[in-house]
């Protein structure tokens, strides 16, 4: 006869509520470091996706996603000609918002050096890589946007012609791919009545100037809507990124570390940017909450186990009188520990199965996490039974004969 299990008949339900509650708080924890793992993730897939060797930011800064960077264009040139580089490729990063058959998307656009990189670093899903520089884009599935369907950005239609997964942002947001050229169309963009404006300033500085005044017919070119003034440089990149020989990387970075414009980061050290500073503090609090939360199922587990043994305290007695071993009464308070354990885990499982794939924030469980979670539920119920297995130990056979 198993003790524990004809005990637990006995508190059928208190037991079982007892496990769907810790269920609940189990999976709360692994729900927490799920949501860790997942920020983790997604603040590395862009730098990984990219499969770029060595990133060059603006001077002083640290990069296009833990703050601004500005880059002229012809470090684009400058770098493709340091000997031991395979190729240089722009890069520009800006998240907006935008509204779409009644949605509000906020989305980053990740702008891609075309015709050089199309995109085929990307784990598509579905569809393609960018064949065109101008109207074509590749967005993250998340976004809910299907292959062939237009997105109208900077007043023009974006064609979605690949998919991606789980590509976001540390901060949850899905991404776009397009061309250099077009996400700078997007972030230059601006309305009508802004363009009026721009020129009627335009004209106000021409009558201040001495050229203004010598020629007035430079008032009507201004305000000419079909007349725009000379680009007089290329907009900047926030990155440009660089293929090199693995065997010449380090004398590659050793020139351009030298350049007074450019900071010079590798693939490690611009994930460990993101890391490190980017969602430092949400690792912080996430890692409190889980303390947290760990040390309430703890404490709840121990007080059940020790009310459990606390109530069966005459028939520990009597056991321990007819000559019980001890190591029986104890493995009666280990084994309803280990099965309330073990049902717990179980209605965390089930939770997790049904409710993390609709967490508005990803919820990775990996391989790490998956072994972890039932080695820990066994650790905790474990050692919260340590307060009733020492009642045990204390019970005094001669309560056995009183009433």
């Amino acid at each position: 006869m198993n003790l524990a299990l004809r005990d637990v008949r006995r508190h059928l339900a208190r037991f079982v509520g007892t496990a769907a509650g810790l269920g609940l708080l189990l999976s709360v924890v692994v729900a927490m470091q799920g949501i860790y793992a997942g920020m983790v993730d997604d603040a590395t897939i862009l730098t990984r996706a990219m499969r770029a060797n060595l990133w060059l930011v603006q001077r002083g800064t640290r990069g296009p996603f833990a703050e601004g960077s500005r880059l002229d264009p012809s470090v684009e040139a400058r770098a493709a000609a340091v000997p031991g580089v395979h190729s240089a490729r722009p890069y520009t990063y800006q998240l907006i918002q935008r509204q779409h058959h009644g949605a509000v998307m906020r989305i980053a656009l990740v702008g891609l050096g075309w015709p050089d990189d199309p995109g085929s670093s990307l784990p598509l899903a579905r569809g393609r890589r960018l064949a065109q520089p101008h109207g074509e884009m590749i967005v993250d599935a998340s976004l809910g946007l299907d292959l062939g369907e237009s997105l109208e950005l900077a007043g023009e239609p974006y064609r979605v012609v690949g998919l991606t997964r789980n590509a976001l942002t540390s901060g949850g947001d899905s991404v776009a791919f397009l061309s250099v050229a077009d996400a700078q169309l997007v972030a230059f963009d601006q309305p009508a009545e802004a363009a009026v404006l721009e020129r009627a300033r335009v004209v106000d500085r021409l009558r201040r100037t001495d050229l203004g005044r010598a020629q007035p017919s430079l008032e009507e070119l201004a305000n000419d809507p079909r007349w725009r003034g000379p680009a007089l440089a290329s907009p900047p990149v926030a990155a440009v990124l660089i293929d090199a020989d693995p065997h010449r990387i380090d004398a590659v970075r050793a020139t351009m570390a030298s350049w007074g414009d450019v900071t010079v980061y590798s693939q490690t050290e611009e994930e460990a940017l993101l890391l490190g500073g980017v969602i430092q503090r949400a690792r912080m609090q996430i890692g409190l909450f889980t303390v947290i939360l760990t040390l309430t199922a703890a404490v709840i587990v121990m007080m059940v186990m020790y009310n459990l043994t606390l109530e069966k305290t005459h028939d520990l007695a009597v056991l321990k009188l007819m000559g019980a071993p001890r190591h029986r009464l104890l493995g009666l308070v280990l084994q309803q520990a280990w099965l309330l354990g073990a049902l717990g885990y179980a209605v965390a499982y089930g939770i997790g199965q049904l409710a993390y794939p609709q967490f508005p924030r990803r919820v990775l469980i990996t391989a790490d996490l998956a072994l972890l979670a039932p080695v820990a539920t066994l650790v905790i119920v474990t050692l919260a039974s340590i307060l009733g297995l020492s009642h045990v130990m204390r019970i005094d056979p001669a309560r056995a004969l009183e009433g």
